[in-house]
């Protein structure tokens, strides 16, 4: 069968997908492969299952027989890692000795290299030529944030795509010029959809029996991905009808109680609701020590909403257990002195080993205490109580329920006063 009869029978089947990782510092657990688990989920979500997954140290042998084993079982393999200028950056080599041809010097790469240089005023070093050499008949990918271009050749009929193994350079190149190519040749390939329901309090257990006895439309698939406190909740289908429509909205309305947003991460979607009202927030912090404004820190620049925070967790140090809770509120009156003209939230420890959090807005004030179901370490602590923060401070903007049960505390009291 002629190459050109190939690729026309390979544009109306699935394709299977191979990600070949290089590198000791990725073999050894130096370094966690974020690369990897990036690219499956990108994939997926646009119709594309990866298969396979191999890691291989930097030894030109390894990463050959890498390279030539999953090319011969599968259709696609993307490359990742080795492409630098230093003496253990092999993977060109390797793909011209699976490809059998010569490297050859791509001038046109030599050409961008050097106007990069030129642009940030620095010489050239000399080693950065071996970048520009690729496996005869390569086609160049671009790379517009880094110097080791990728390349894709033919490899025992496969399409062998070849990637930097910086993260930020690797993504914009699977984005800009991979998957257009992937889509190109494997046309048939629907690319699915997905809605995202973020949601704090549940299981994965208790979600799935809450929306077990609801039909599934053919076409639809459902995912779930736990990352503390969040479980995330992913209907993947390719095509929307008004079953699917209704499939999905069936779905939020099982779990709106405890749901923090749609389609939008809960910090982006909390701030992009604060700068629609044109509200900031002062932040009275004694539980995380700073921990929840570093949390919403990025959202907060993104949405340009004006936070405020005092951390005192070491301002109390010399008082006795009795009376800190008096001079916490002393500070707090000083605070909010200072900080007028904004919401403000307060997050306390309390004497019974539990948390207190106060949100004080223009119209009323909105208190709770929660004690924890569960030991959890310092840093899974600060990620709940800044959880159960926000989700406050967002059924606050969005008028919702206030006080709703999260399974990884209790709720010992609430109140709203209002002023």
């Amino acid at each position: 069968m002629t190459q050109e009869k190939k690729d026309e029978a390979r544009a109306v089947q699935t394709p299977r997908i191979a990600m070949l990782s290089t590198g000791e510092e990725v073999l050894f657990g130096d370094i966690v492969d974020t690369n990897a688990s990036w690219l499956s989920a990108f994939l997926f979500e646009r119709g594309f299952q990866m298969t396979t997954r191999t890691t291989v140290g930097d030894s030109l042998q390894a990463i050959s027989e890498g390279i030539s084993t999953l090319a011969d079982n599968h259709d696609i393999v993307i490359v990742n890692g080795g492409l630098g200028p230093t003496s253990d950056d092999l993977t060109a080599e390797a793909a011209a000795l699976c490809a059998g041809v010569e490297l050859e010097l791509y001038s046109e790469w030599v050409e961008r290299l050097e106007l990069m240089y030129q642009q940030w005023q620095r010489p050239m070093p000399s080693s950065n030529i071996k970048q520009a050499m690729l496996p005869k008949g390569s086609a160049i990918l671009d790379n517009p944030r880094g110097t080791a271009c990728g390349f894709m050749v033919r490899i025992h009929g496969a399409l062998c795509y070849f990637t930097p193994g910086v993260p930020h350079e690797f993504k914009t190149m699977v984005a800009g010029e991979i998957l257009p190519n992937i889509q190109q040749n494997f046309s048939s390939v629907s690319q699915k959809q997905v809605h995202r329901i973020y949601t704090f309090g549940l299981s994965e257990s208790g979600i799935a029996n809450q929306i077990e006895a609801l039909d599934l439309p053919v076409g639809v698939s459902l995912g779930y991905r736990s990352a503390l406190p969040f479980i995330e909740v992913k209907i993947f289908y390719s095509d929307t009808n008004k079953q699917i429509s209704e499939f999905i909205a069936s779905v939020e309305q099982e779990l709106s109680l405890n749901t923090l947003s749609v389609n939008q991460e809960v910090r982006d979607f909390t701030m992009s609701l604060m700068k629609e009202q044109g509200i900031g927030l002062n932040v009275f912090d004694y539980a995380t020590q700073g921990y929840f404004h570093h949390w919403v820190s990025d959202a907060s620049l993104k949405y340009h909403v004006d936070i405020n925070s005092v951390n005192i967790s070491t301002l109390l140090s010399d008082s006795e257990p009795g009376d800190y809770l008096n001079k916490i509120d002393g500070l707090y009156e000083r605070f909010l002195l200072e900080r007028s003209g904004s919401n403000a939230l307060m997050i306390t420890n309390t004497e019974s080993g539990g948390v207190q959090f106060i949100l004080e807005t223009q119209d009323k004030i909105l208190s709770q205490s929660v004690v924890f179901k569960r030991d959890y370490s310092f840093k899974a602590r600060n990620i709940v109580i800044s959880a159960i923060a926000i989700d406050m401070l967002r059924r606050h903007l969005k008028d919702e329920e206030m006080f709703v049960d999260y399974g990884s505390v209790t709720r010992v009291a609430s109140s709203i006063t209002i002023l």
